[in-house]
């Protein structure tokens, strides 16, 4: 029987490559994109395995209702979901439903789109959450503001996104009722653009001279434990926080369950969405 997998921003960098190490090893890949051009054109590139473009902007909860409903079309179950698409901003913006950007695509995307799949994801399925260590920067999520209207940095903002991550890997694993694995995964400094876009001047500069750094990975290499989870023959143990393939301490903070159960409070009131796990 083949596998299944739903791999989000996959149109470069790290998802494509972990779109494409799946697709080699016999996956049909539902391969996301941001807009139908760029999955297309990403997903004809791809040899090995079935590979099915498919196209939302995960800052539109409407598009992510709508990429749930295509994805439950095109397969009967799904054995892996990598939620990987992630943006950094340097300026503060609001997306349609009223939610700033980053938070919206790095985080709520992961938690709208995982919870309309439920149902899909075999019961030993594997979620597999793209965070970084960035989350270290923040002490905790910003209740009181988490548009950071009165404060906002790209910095501030990308790593608050990031601690939701592994916040809601951890709740997740929490709340579920079935054998799901989810984990949150540290890529590492990894040559991409997600700072060369939409930005300004000064902050794509400096992610053009961090790219040059020594020690940055290729996308491939940050890739690597996202498809070693997906792909490892024993299923991973859950909850976890992972690099360079071993389960690592994540910061302090991503451990305060009370935190946790705010922020998928918080979550659900956002997105309108309640989970159902499985009895």
């Amino acid at each position: 029987m083949v596998k299944t997998a739903l791999v989000t921003g996959a149109t470069t960098g790290i998802g494509f490559e972990t779109a494409s190490a799946l697709a080699a090893e016999g996956y049909h890949v539902l391969l996301h994109g941001r807009n139908e051009e760029k999955a297309l054109a990403a997903a004809a590139t791809i040899g090995g395995g079935k590979v099915t473009p498919v196209f939302a902007d995960l800052s539109d909860q409407a598009a992510i209702r709508s990429l749930a409903v295509r994805v439950k079309a095109e397969v009967e179950s799904l054995d892996v979901l990598v939620n990987n698409a992630g943006v950094w901003n340097s300026q503060r913006e609001m997306t349609r439903d009223g939610v700033e950007h980053t938070f919206a695509v790095n985080h709520l995307a992961y938690y709208l789109l995982t919870g309309l799949l439920l149902d899909r994801l075999r019961p030993d399925g594997r979620i597999i959450c793209v965070s970084s260590d960035s989350h270290r920067q923040v002490k905790g999520i910003d209740f009181s503001d988490v548009s950071l209207e009165r404060h906002y940095h790209g910095l501030r903002s990308y790593a608050q996104s990031k601690l939701a991550n592994v916040l809601y890997c951890y709740e997740y694993d929490r709340r579920k009722s079935d054998g799901t694995t989810i984990c949150a995964v540290q890529p590492g400094l990894v040559q991409t653009d997600i700072g060369l876009k939409g930005n300004t001047w000064l902050h794509r500069l400096a992610w053009r001279v961090r790219r040059r750094m020594s020690g940055n990975k290729t996308p491939a290499e940050g890739a690597d434990t996202s498809v070693f989870l997906a792909t490892v023959a024993d299923q991973p143990p859950s909850g976890l926080y992972w690099d360079e393939r071993v389960p690592k301490k994540s910061f302090s903070s991503s451990y305060d369950a009370e935190e946790a159960r705010k922020l998928w409070t918080l979550s659900e009131q956002l997105t309108g969405f309640t989970y159902d796990f499985r009895v």
